[in-house]
């Protein structure tokens, strides 16, 4: 069964995240679904031409963005933790065309204790992965999080995603 992944954070004082933010106009305004079956998160996305490096070429900063964002929701999805990036390490295997309609995908590896591991592709409109990532992912005691964010933006709705 594929499900549409609700983006509670739209609600977040502050937010307004570059890769899945519907309403930043300048960013990528990615949608998540999980595949409970494959127990994969994936999104759909055709990136702008404005998104390239060189002509015609997503820039590689952006496949990292489009990596690490797919795979904070698979671990938060499953984990319904709020978790900070610790390492991406990226594999740019072939280039991605812009602009084409990609599918990234990102599937929990491993769990060590506060530590989440994911592994992302990013596939092209032929089947072809053209990026591979593992990413790492810390999940704080909420304090850590008051501190690097601000308690004031954790209102009641978003206390229950953060760790003791």
């Amino acid at each position: 069964m594929v499900r549409e992944i609700e983006n509670v954070f739209v609600d977040f004082p502050g937010y307004g995240c570059f890769a899945c933010d519907p309403r930043n106009n300048l960013g990528l305004r990615m949608k998540f679904y999980a595949d409970d079956e494959t127990e994969e998160v994936f999104t759909r996305i055709k990136p702008e031409e404005h998104f390239a490096g060189f002509p015609g070429i997503l820039h590689g900063g952006v496949q990292c963005a489009l990596v690490d964002e797919v795979a904070f929701w698979a671990m938060f999805d499953k984990l319904k933790k709020i978790g900070v990036t610790v390492r991406v390490e990226m594999d740019f295997l072939n280039a991605v065309k812009t602009p084409s309609l990609l599918e990234v995908r990102g599937r929990i590896d491993r769990i060590q204790g506060r530590k989440v591991f994911v592994n992302a592709s990013i596939i092209d409109e032929k089947k072809v992965i053209c990026t591979r990532a593992k990413v790492a992912y810390y999940i704080p005691k909420k304090e850590m999080l008051f501190r690097i964010m601000g308690k004031e933006r954790f209102t009641e709705k978003f206390l229950k995603y953060l760790e003791e």
